[in-house]
């Protein structure tokens, strides 16, 4: 029980600060509204300069993102052509390991039969002496 009174009494007390708090917003958006209702067409030529402002630099951003909107263009079709060109490259490749591989065989066999025609001419010269 005298736990829950001593929280109650921090509540209490949080709830007088938040409150205060809300007072001193509550005060300062006033006194802007009131600044603001008094002087409505300064204000409002000082957002239309800060408009004006805004609207050219987009204007500059948007120039100045044409020209890499294009390069990006260029290379992502660069990219694109280099990603056949691999692919192209690659299978080249693989005919050429699929050709020299049989290439090879054809080697190991001529080099079998290079050396049982060498074997059989050796034996007949001997033969014939």
């Amino acid at each position: 029980m005298k736990i829950n009174v001593v929280q109650l009494k921090k509540d209490v007390v949080d709830a007088k600060a938040r409150q205060e708090e809300a007072t001193k917003e509550t005060k300062r958006i006033e006194r802007d509204m009131n600044e603001f209702s008094n002087n409505k067409d300064s204000k409002l030529a000082e957002l239309q300069s800060s408009l004006d402002k805004l609207k050219k630099a987009l204007s500059k951003n948007s120039a100045s993102i044409k020209p890499l909107q294009q390069e990006m263009r260029e290379a992502m079709v660069d990219s694109e052509q280099c990603g056949g060109d691999l692919a192209t490259a690659q299978e080249q490749l693989h005919d050429s390991q699929t050709t020299i591989a049989s290439q090879q065989e054809e080697i190991d066999a001529l080099i079998a039969e290079q050396a049982r025609v060498k074997v059989v001419f050796i034996s007949r010269s001997e033969l014939d002496l």
